[in-house]
C-alpha cells in the first residue's frame, strides 16, 4: 500500500516526463487504463503515436505516455486499482497545473484534498 506522499512524488515524475501532453489526451488514456488495464492502453497508446490518420500532436502525445508509462511499469503494477486510479488522478491535476502555469506541490499536504493547507488557487475572472 502506498502512501499519499508516494503517490504523489510518483505522479510529479510521470507528469514531468509527459511536456507536451495534454490534461484531456492523459484523460482519455487513462480512462483505456483503468477499464482495460495498463498493458492495454499503453498497447493502444503505441499503436496511435504510429497512426498515420491521427494529428501529429496527438501522437506525439501517445508516444510519450507509452515511453512514461513503460518506463515506471513495475511502481504501477504494484498498486492497488484504487491507488493506481488516484494516481493517474494526480498526473492529470499535475498536468493541468502546469497548463495553467501554476506552481506544483513539493508535498503532501499541498495536494487539493491532501492533509494539509492545501495550494489556494484563484481565478483571475
Amino acid at each position: 500500500m502506498a502512501s499519499l506522499a508516494e503517490l504523489v512524488r510518483l505522479a510529479e515524475r510521470i507528469a514531468a516526463e509527459l511536456p507536451e501532453v495534454t490534461r484531456n489526451e492523459w484523460m482519455r488514456w487513462s480512462e483505456v487504463a483503468c477499464r482495460r488495464g495498463l498493458a492495454v492502453a499503453t498497447q493502444l497508446a503505441g499503436r496511435l503515436a504510429t497512426d498515420i490518420t491521427v494529428r501529429p500532436a496527438v501522437q506525439r502525445a501517445n508516444q510519450l505516455i507509452a515511453q512514461a508509462v513503460r518506463a515506471h511499469r513495475a511502481e504501477l503494477e504494484r498498486l492497488s486499482d484504487d491507488e493506481r486510479r488516484t494516481l493517474l488522478g494526480f498526473v492529470a491535476w499535475h498536468l493541468r497545473m502546469r497548463a495553467r502555469g501554476a506552481p506544483t506541490p513539493r508535498d503532501p499536504g499541498d495536494v487539493p484534498g491532501g492533509a494539509g493547507p492545501g495550494v489556494r488557487l484563484r481565478r483571475d475572472r
